[in-house]
Formats: C-alpha cells, structure tokens, sequence
C-alpha cells in the first residue's frame, strides 16, 4: 500500500464525504476485483457475492446462498444473510457474542448496493468495489450518492 494509501483514502473521502471526519477510517488491504463488499461482509473468500441474474462481472463466477431470492433487491439481500444466522436488530452497538452487518440500498428503486461488517472492536470494515478493504466508524459513515443509506443492521451469534 505505501505512498498510495493516502490517494486512496483522499478518493474515498471524495466520495464518501463521511469519511473525512472518520477517526477510524483507514486501508487495511491491497485492490482486489477478486471478491465484493457483499462477499467481503458474509466472509466468502474470493467470489464475487451475487445472484446468478445479477449483473455480469469478471469470469461470472459468483456465489448466491441457496434459499435466498435471486434479485437485487434489497430483501433478497436480507434473506441471503439470514441463511447464515443474521437476523434485523435495532442497534450497530458492538454486542458481545454477537456479528453484526450493515446493510444498504438505494431507496428510489430498492436495490442493495452495499454491506459492511462489524469487527470485534466495534469499528466497521468494508470493501470499496474492485478497490481496498477499509475501517470505518459507525455504517452511517458511508451513506452518500454512491451507496445510498442503511436499511438495517443485522445480527448473528457467534463462539469467540
């Protein structure tokens, strides 16, 4: 990462204006179009994370959790987190025992654009597209004309 890592954190900012005043905010990964924010947030490791009739990307190797709708829609995307345990709570405070997702769409035509995922400490990470991993603060952070506004936080229980 290196000298790039400021360019990098500057073109985020720009596009995340929440960013800006992120005491958490940092890179934490080299670019990779190997996997997506969705992938990145359920922690399925190199495939990109969406439904079959979703947008094509790179080879079209792509994973989709069995029993969730095949849409971007933003349910589907709920659905596919609750086949892995998460259900909607009402908070993204840390919980011990608990994961916790973010989840966001854009309102005017109800697709998911984004999710992130809570770390242990209570700060966030995300994966920016093709580009980095990153930490953040609180989901709120990235709401922005890219990745429009949390729909809801969800919750799984977890053993560490």
């Amino acid at each position: 990462m290196g000298k790039e890592t400021d360019k990098i954190k500057s073109i985020l900012a720009k596009h995340f204006p929440g960013l800006k005043a992120d005491k958490d905010f940092k890179i934490t990964s080299d670019a990779t179009p190997n996997y997506n924010c969705i992938a990145w947030a359920y922690q399925v490791d190199g495939r990109w994370m969406q439904p079959p009739n979703g947008v094509p990307y790179l080879d079209g190797v792509t994973y989709w959790p069995e029993g969730a709708t095949e849409s971007m829609d933003i349910q589907s995307l709920v659905e596919a987190f609750r086949t892995k345990g998460y259900e909607i709570c009402d908070n993204e405070c840390i919980e011990k025992g608990y994961m916790k997702v973010a989840l966001y769409w854009n309102p005017d035509d109800n697709k998911w654009t984004h999710a992130a995922r809570q770390h242990r400490d209570g700060t966030w990470t995300s994966k920016m597209g093709s580009m980095n991993d990153i930490q953040h603060g609180p989901p709120k952070v990235l709401e922005s004309v890219a990745y429009g506004k949390v729909f809801c936080i969800m919750k799984r229980k977890v053993d560490f």
